[in-house]
């Protein structure tokens, strides 16, 4: 690729692709106009992208469009070059998004006709690893036939299901497919370990209509689950009150109030990690049946509420990690309050007031050996948390 080449100059989200070779193979579903997003947002982590496409899909999308996308030219057929040979050595990574059913078909029986399918065949027998995203007509991903050929690529690669919209089994955003590459051949400093995020803040009920809440955005909390994931991680994300939108393909449960989560931590699940950055409730109103009236000014009865952290610590035996919000304080005090919850925690991230809903962030990571300052993008500060739970684990 030429160094001046607008692909080579797209802002980096990310380095989990680094220096791997994601071959991108488009087939003759109409969600193959997709692909150029795909391809533009595996090369913002990192990713050398190769494009293969067959007849059908060029028909939809432009071979120009592809060869810009990637920066060079895409393989529409084989040559001399023999290149789905080179992709069973060069690949890292195989992804066939969109995947019509005829294209799963053939997969599944070994039919090579095409340049796509000579990769994805060559492919499977080095075992490189893939990603499979199926997007076809509703009707025909309901046939027998073809969740028979879904269930048989699955044993050799990783299928994402399609999202069922108007009829369709749509293609998965790129988002989520990129999600998926970064998590498969990324760095997986994180594989095999299960790792919990709750965050958001709680609302807790003054009477049937009104709540006392805060500030919280929940947005450290989306970093540190979709960065988790991208490291490899089976992550599960425990929500409150959020202004987020998380990438779908984040396990997500729901929770209120402080009482809430303390239901959810007694049933609690086993995990190598929970990072805990919610904005919690230190005290809890007294609820009143039905609705307070607003001709005089009410009285609210506040009751202590529970430490979530002290309650995950006797049912939690793995790593922890806890987060101190702090407001009027200097560094030095605010790395002395987060030194107390080590009593309970492994690892505690402390920060000011001043950085709620803020895509940027000053924190330290308070460890029993060292204090670490950071001062970066909440997504970055995400992956330096998670390097410090990689190194407890």
């Amino acid at each position: 690729m030429n160094k001046h080449h607008p692909a080579n100059n797209l802002t980096l989200k990310g380095d989990y692709l680094e220096n791997k070779n994601v071959w991108l193979a488009v087939t003759g579903s109409v969600s193959c106009v997709e692909s150029v997003g795909i391809a533009r947002e595996l090369i913002r982590y990192g990713a050398n992208v190769t494009i293969v496409a067959n007849r059908a899909a060029l028909e939809l999308v432009g071979e120009k469009a592809l060869e810009f996308a990637c920066g060079k030219p895409i393989i529409k057929e084989i040559t001399g070059q023999v290149e789905h040979v080179i992709a069973g050595h060069d690949a890292d990574l195989l992804i066939v998004a969109p995947c019509c059913a005829t294209s799963l078909g053939k997969m599944v029986h070994g039919i090579g006709d095409n340049p796509p399918m000579l990769v994805a065949l060559t492919c499977i027998g080095a075992k490189t690893p893939m990603i499979v995203a199926p997007a076809m007509d509703k009707n025909m991903a309901n046939s027998k036939i073809i969740k028979q050929n879904l269930k048989e690529v699955k044993k050799f690669a990783t299928v994402l299901d399609p999202i069922m919209i108007e009829g369709k089994a749509k293609l998965p955003s790129k988002f989520r497919i990129t999600a998926e590459a970064c998590k498969i051949a990324g760095k997986n400093d994180l594989k095999k370990n299960k790792i919990l995020v709750i965050g958001g803040g709680s609302s807790e009920e003054i009477d049937d209509v009104r709540v006392i809440t805060n500030k919280s955005t929940g947005k450290m909390a989306k970093h540190l689950a979709e960065t988790a994931f991208n490291m490899g991680a089976d992550v599960e994300l425990w929500m409150g009150e959020t202004t987020e939108v998380v990438g779908e393909w984040i396990i997500q449960q729901k929770f209120n109030s402080v009482e809430d989560l303390s239901k959810k931590i007694k049933k609690l699940s086993k995990y190598d990690a929970i990072l805990v950055p919610a904005a919690l409730s230190d005290f809890i109103p007294v609820k009143t049946k039905g609705k307070i009236s607003s001709q005089k000014i009410p009285e609210i009865k506040l009751k202590k509420a529970k430490k979530v952290i002290e309650l995950l610590r006797k049912k939690h035996k793995g790593k922890l990690c806890a987060f101190k919000l702090e407001s009027g304080l200097s560094d030095n005090k605010l790395v002395e309050k987060g030194k107390k919850l080590l009593k309970s925690a492994d690892i505690v991230v402390a920060n000011h007031s001043e950085v709620l809903g803020d895509e940027n962030t000053k924190l330290v990571i308070i460890t029993k050996k060292e204090n670490k300052w950071i001062k970066d993008t909440k997504i970055n500060a995400s992956k330096q948390i998670l390097k410090e739970i990689v190194k407890k684990i």
